[in-house]
């Protein structure tokens, strides 16, 4: 392997454009591991010829690219389980590593987090771990709870969000459990990586909610070091102004913050939040929840720049999107199925197509997503959306699923593993 994925869609722009040419199809499994036997939800990442995973049952697998084969197997701990009878509703369970982890190659060091239960009971805590990826090794451990939560708290909350690495800290965002039972809060919290205090941002301190879960993206990082998170609904009828909007935090994170979008359609349960920001590389930002309305903004203040016209998915819009510099437009998962084409030349919606309704990946002109919970796999053309490949990768996959596409691997998360095709 020459190319690495660090991160959630392979950098902290969330542009989700691999660094391989386009995969030429029909595609082969040339292997399939059941790990543990749990769920994997997070992306996929490799490095340095290993495949980085971890499941809900809080183990980490490094795993051969050729073979599958585990190099090595790290435990973490014990996940919380029987979840809706102690959370009060919740749908993973058992619920451990939800999230997508990040590595920092400076290091060597694989940084996981993870929901611990003591013998699947409360107190339920969340953990951030530091697996050193030569050996598997832990290297550290830091709880990673919100401030001031109580053991009662912590067990509503849910840690969809991928990680991100940048400023010297790792950024963890919190929601709730599906359903929204308990009170919560959304939260975005910073680890330091060579120890301190963290820091941590309430999206709602004076009501609940204001979810930060993405459908499994997560916090962006510019290249000035700021912080950028999507929101979901207040839960209460309190001042929320920072719910249902896309927030620009300082690097160190701060109660204030440098600049926020709400989105002024957005009403009830219409989460901002199903998917995190892309930050486009000539300083916009997207964003587009359930209202159905995709928005670019300046990265600079999160001003508005232009409304974009036509509705995209006309559904929720699900899970991390990626961008096409040749076509200048930014594609986007549709809940009820489809990829969403954004024309950012034109400021229009484009073509729908297909039926996969998760995260998207581009590689060389195609886009490969996956449909959940069903397990198939297709890649469309980027220019027109015309459906280029089908395969039933037989098996579940779980909720935003998202799959990886380097160095001639497709690498596809699934409910008991991980699946590997190549071309045939």
């Amino acid at each position: 392997m020459t190319a690495s994925w660090t991160t959630y869609q392979g950098g902290n722009a969330h542009l989700g454009d691999s660094p391989t040419g386009k995969m030429r199809t029909p595609l082969r499994q040339v292997w399939s591991d059941r790990l543990d036997g749990s769920a994997v939800y997070g992306q996929p990442l490799l490095y340095d010829g290993r495949i980085l995973v971890a499941t809900e049952d809080d183990n980490v697998f490094a795993l051969d690219t050729s073979t599958g084969a585990t190099v090595w197997e790290a435990h973490l701990g014990s996940p919380l389980v029987s979840v809706a009878s102690q959370a009060g509703c919740g749908d993973v369970d058992p619920l451990g590593v939800t999230s997508t982890p990040v590595i920092d190659p400076a290091t060597g060091t694989l940084y996981v987090l993870a929901e611990l239960a003591s013998g699947g009971r409360t107190p339920v805590h969340h953990d951030l771990f530091g697996v050193d990826l030569a050996d598997g090794k832990i290297t550290s451990n830091v709880n990673a709870d919100p401030p001031g939560l109580s053991a009662g708290d912590t067990v509503h909350l849910l840690q969809r969000a991928a990680l991100a690495l940048g400023n010297g800290r790792v950024y963890v965002g919190f929601g709730g459990q599906y359903g929204d039972c308990g009170s919560y809060h959304g939260w975005v919290v910073s680890v330091p990586v060579a120890g301190g205090a963290e820091a941590a941002f309430d999206v709602t301190p004076d009501a609940t909610g204001g979810a930060v879960w993405d459908g499994g993206s997560g916090p962006t990082i510019d290249p000035q070091g700021d912080v950028f998170v999507t929101t979901g609904n207040p839960n209460s009828s309190a001042p929320a102004p920072w719910a249902e909007s896309v927030v620009k935090l300082p690097s160190a994170l701060s109660q204030v913050p440098l600049g926020y979008f709400r989105d002024p359609a957005a009403t009830g349960d219409l989460d901002l939040s199903t998917g995190g920001p892309i930050l486009l590389p000539d300083g916009d930002v997207f964003a587009v929840g359930k209202t159905d309305i995709g928005y670019l903004l300046r990265q600079t203040d999160l001003s508005q720049v232009a409304p974009i016209a036509g509705r995209v998915c006309s559904s929720d819009p699900d899970g991390g999107g990626a961008w096409d510099p040749t076509t200048d437009s930014v594609y986007v998962p549709c809940r009820a199925g489809g990829i969403q084409q954004v024309d950012l030349a034109t400021m229009r919606t484009g073509w729908r197509s297909g039926s996969a309704n998760s995260t998207v990946l581009l590689a060389g002109s195609g886009l490969w997503a996956l449909r959940y919970p069903t397990g198939t796999l297709e890649e469309l053309d980027a220019s027109s959306g015309a459906v280029l490949y089908k395969l039933d990768v037989g098996k579940p996959v779980a909720n935003f699923a998202s799959p990886v596409v380097l160095d001639g691997l497709v690498v596809v998360p699934t409910d008991t593993g991980v699946v590997a095709f190549a071309s045939a």
